[in-house]
């Protein structure tokens, strides 16, 4: 080489960047990433075989180069979980130091994050660990990455507090820590390290966070998504979430916030989501499931929404059903409004529902019910073009409406299911879960659309409307699209009246199927055949408890896809038309309580679908057809209070899923089948002849009714002669009887233990009456309904409950996340117990399950113990020394220097504070004590700072 280009080579080494620029040369970064392998257990698609000493690194799987210098370690695993990559992380990565991306998510790595590594990556830019299986603490190296720009530490078992300087570092963007088991509290810091203001999205969902949400958090004023559902948050929701300009989710959600929602959100003029609470909505929703379920609120705010929020243009999803908000809505929407979903349902809201109401267009989903709403339901509101609308269980009166169908189309009918218009791309993936919008029989969320089946639901049941019943339709742009939908229409629990009509959806065949609940009304007349046959979609008709006569048209037979038919205890009469047989998909008839006259046409045999049939309370006479238990998949047979004879058919035997045959009350004779699961003897008295429940097969008793058509024929020689030899083979039956009834006798108690292992057990410590069990506490307090709640707590809210007359109860329900787990709980309330005082309150009994936590204590009505210590008999205990002496034993009175008493009585007083915030922590307590003891001098003065402490 000539001696100028060699001295060229030479200078240009030393005078170009440090930057390694041979893996030959420099072999640290291969050298690394082999040593990051070496940490690799498994490797099931052998994503790594191409990571060999014999080729370039930069041409290794998931590796991305910048002059030979690793910048990229992108090993994100998008199949299932089979295929991931297990292992620790290695700390040979602190040698990649020119890394910009860090990313190994939805793999099975486990151990601890090596800080101490990462923190030498000092070019560290995205730091992508969601999926895996890491535990241990967030290492606070992180904080020292000046250039890190996103973080996502989501879906692991990390523990510990969050690191002071992570949220709000420099040029952080994107903080994802949900889905872990994080404790303490938030700290952010704001100075020239910790600016917090490019942080847009901060997303700390589903851990152990405590204490109150920091108002520091005004400070990251470019948040765009924030995100705090499923911790243990307390106190109020900060005025200063009203400084977040940028703000388009908030999701404060299953936490124990309490206290007024702050007007100040209204500031945040982008606001598009809010989200105070979740609890389960929509159909298949009932208090009974949440019981079982872990998904518990206990948010429990003060007062309404306020109206700045309400009406804030740009809000387009408000979800807070059951957050115990009062007040009336407002009544000055306008045609700006942008809501598309408003769920206040459960809460105590008052007035009526406003007109203006309806001047929001693309409201789409509108749930206000169970709430005490007064007056009529405004004509303008555009239910045909809603999904969802429910205003159940309020005391709605007047006629019901013909609501405006205007231009609604197919769009505007899911545009719930549609993100809102100010979330970009970012905003979604930040968020999306976050987003509640109910679909069919569950929560989905945005992107789903209208759900599996494509439910529309109409609800106005449980009100006081009256009149007759308008004609229903939907939007004419719905049937547009390709799309089949169901819809649900509910009108029970009113007082309609007048005759029931032929027609109550104008465009019954447009759609999918159609249900509908008239029951427990006013409503008269016959049952029209045109209301039938016009609408082949009916799936589900209910109108029971109304005054509907007539007979039942045998036209009914043409609705081929009715699965369930109610019309109990209303005035039908006439004989049950066979055709009722050809309704192969039927699974629930139910026509007791009506005056029904005829036998009972053999042909339901043919109903393989039926799952209960009630035919109870009529004039049904004749026999019961032995066809019937071609049914196989009865489960409830009610042939009770009618006319029926004859014997009951044996291959009732033969139906496995049959756990109640009740023919009770009737002329029946004969022998009582044995069926496969154990009925009640209740179910067979009233009948004369009928032999003896339980029946062991002894001979038929004498002088049984026949009736005409069986007397002197072949069929009755033939029952002689089977009844002689039953009467020749008598032994043999009854010792094979003797031993089945031995099997059923000890199978019976194998079950009951079984059951009682699968029982909810409460377990008790005093004395107490036999309906302290789990259901009674639980219906008790009205499925822990808001009208039975006297106190909320850091821990959980109480309840009031009145097991039987004059036992009254105070059940305390815990949150689940504030425990360890259900061994130390036991163990702990078992220990609690045990302890007997005059001046505490008895504990009476507990349960403890994987879903459920509640205390049992015994009932005081004087009220809370704050009310107790400072207003009773309108003289202040802490400050009237011949009072304060009530709440001391006499003994400890007498001997104890009254100046510190008074102390800890002060001390004692905050922590009943009614505002969570306002009360001090156990540490704080102590530190207050221990003061007193180095200070006498402060015994008499009330501590106002406890952050001081």
């Amino acid at each position: 080489m000539p001696l100028p280009w060699l001295l060229i080579f030479f200078f240009s080494s030393f005078t170009n960047p440090p930057l390694i620029t041979s893996s030959i040369l420099f072999p640290s970064d291969a050298l690394s990433l082999l040593s990051f392998k070496n940490s690799i257990t498994l490797d099931p698609s052998n994503l790594l075989s191409t990571w060999t000493p014999s080729t370039n690194h930069c041409h290794w799987y998931g590796i991305t180069c910048h002059s030979d210098r690793v910048i990229s370690l992108n090993l994100t695993n998008t199949l299932a979980k089979d295929s991931a990559l297990s292992g620790t992380l290695s700390a040979s990565i602190a040698n990649l130091t020119q890394l910009r991306t860090l990313s190994i998510p939805n793999n099975m790595f486990f151990g601890e994050i090596p800080g101490s590594s990462i923190g030498k990556l000092r070019y560290l830019e995205v730091l992508e660990l969601q999926g895996n299986n890491f535990s241990g603490n967030i290492p606070t190296q992180i904080t020292r990455l000046y250039y890190l720009s996103l973080v996502n530490l989501s879906h692991n078992s990390l523990s510990g507090p969050i690191p002071n300087r992570l949220i709000g570092l420099r040029n952080l963007r994107v903080v994802d820590l949900s889905h872990n088991q994080l404790s303490g509290r938030i700290k952010i810091i704001v100075d020239s390290l910790s600016k917090c203001e490019l942080l847009n999205h901060l997303r700390l969902s589903h851990n152990f966070l405590t204490d109150s949400i920091p108002p520091e958090i005004g400070n990251c004023w470019n948040l765009r998504t924030l995100l705090l559902d499923w911790n243990i948050f307390e106190g109020r929701i900060p005025a200063a979430i009203g400084q977040i300009s940028e703000l388009r989710v908030l999701d404060v959600s299953r936490n124990s916030l309490t206290g007024k929602i702050p007007q100040e959100l209204g500031n945040c003029r982008k606001l598009s989501v809010l989200v105070l609470t979740k609890v389960d909505s929509g159909p298949g929703y009932n208090e009974d499931s949440l019981l079982d379920s872990y998904r518990v609120e206990f948010n429990a705010f003060f007062g309404g929404v306020p109206s700045e929020v309400l009406l804030l243009p740009s809000l387009q999803v408000l979800w807070a059903p059951r957050a115990n908000l009062g007040g009336r809505l407002p009544g000055n929407w306008s045609d700006l409004c942008s809501l598309r979903v408003l769920n206040l349902g459960q809460n105590y809201i008052t007035g009526v529902v406003p007109e203006s109401l309806g001047l929001c267009k693309n409201l789409s989903f509108l749930d206000l019910s169970s709430n005490t709403l007064l007056g009529y339901l405004p004509t303008q509101m555009r239910v045909p073009c809603m999904v969802y609308f429910n205003v159940s269980r309020n005391n709605i009166s007047g006629f019901l409406p013909r609501f405006e169908n205007g231009s609604c189309d197919a769009s505007m009918m899911i545009s719930y299911g549609q993100y809102p218009n100010n979330l970009d791309k970012e905003d979604i993936q930040n968020a999306y879960f976050n987003i509640p919008v109910w679909g069919s029989q569950k929560n989905t969320f945005y992107g789903l659309g209208l759900g599996e089946n494509n439910e529309i639901i109409h609800d106005f049941s449980w009100n006081s409307l009256t009149g007759s019943l308008p004609l229903f339709s939907l939007g004419e742009g719905l049937f547009t699209t390709n799309l089949k939908f169901t819809y649900r229409l509910l009108l029970n629990d009113n007082k309609f009246n007048g005759k029931l009509p032929g027609q109550i959806v104008s465009n019954c065949n447009d759609l999918d199927s159609f249900l509908v609940n008239l029951s427990a009304n006013q409503l008269s007349g016959e049952l029209h055949q045109a209301l039938l046959l016009d609408c082949l979609q009916l799936k589900e008709f209910e109108a029971a408890q109304n005054q509907i006569g007539g007979s039942i048209s045998p036209g009914i037979g043409g609705s081929m896809m009715l699965q369930r038919i109610d019309l109990s205890g209303n005035k039908l009469s006439g004989p049950l038309p066979y055709q009722l047989g050809n309704l192969k998909n039927l699974r629930w008839m139910f026509l007791g309580g009506n005056k029904l006259t005829g036998g009972i046409p053999f042909q339901l045999g043919k109903l393989t679908s039926l799952l209960v049939l009630d035919l109870s309370q009529n004039a049904l006479r004749g026999t019961i057809p032995a066809s019937l238990t071609n049914a196989s998949s009865l489960e409830i047979v009610l042939l009770d209070h009618n006319g029926l004879y004859g014997d009951i058919p044996s291959s009732f035997s033969t139906l496995t899923n049959l756990t109640k045959l009740d023919v009770s009350f009737n002329n029946l004779s004969g022998h009582i089948p044995h069926l496969q699961l154990l009925s009640d003897c209740d179910y067979f008295r009233g009948n004369r002849y009928l032999n003896s429940c339980p029946d062991l097969y002894s001979a038929p008793p004498t002088g049984l009714p026949v009736s005409p058509e069986v007397q002197n024929s072949p069929k009755q020689r033939k029952l002689k002669t089977s009844i002689i030899a039953a009467v020749t083979s008598t032994s043999v039956v009854l010792c094979i009887l003797l031993v089945t009834v031995l099997v059923i006798i000890f199978g019976r108690r194998k079950l009951g233990r079984l059951a009682s292992l699968r029982r909810k057990v409460v377990v008790t410590f005093a004395d107490s009456p036999v309906e302290l069990n789990y259901d009674n506490v639980v219906r008790a307090t009205g499925n822990f309904s808001m009208q039975n709640l006297i106190g909320a707590g850091g821990f959980g809210s109480t309840y009031k409950a009145e097991l039987v007359p004059g036992f009254l109860v105070a059940v305390k329900r815990l949150s689940i996340g504030r425990f360890q787990g259900i061994q130390q709980f036991d163990a702990e309330i078992r220990t609690l117990g045990r302890v007997r005082h005059k001046h505490l309150v008895t504990l009476i009994g507990y349960y403890g399950g994987e879903a459920e936590m509640f205390l049992i204590y015994n009932y005081l009505s004087g009220g809370n113990l704050e009310s107790f210590i400072h207003n009773r008999s309108a003289n202040n205990l802490l400050t009237n020394e011949s009072r304060s002496s009530e709440l001391f034993s006499p003994e400890l009175w007498e001997t104890g220097p009254k100046d510190n008493l008074l102390g800890l009585l002060r001390i004692a007083s905050t922590c009943t504070a009614e505002a969570l915030s306002a009360r001090p922590s156990m540490k704080q307590v102590i530190a207050a004590v221990e003061l007193m003891k180095s200070s006498p001098e402060i015994c008499g003065v009330q501590i106002s700072r406890w952050d001081s402490l």
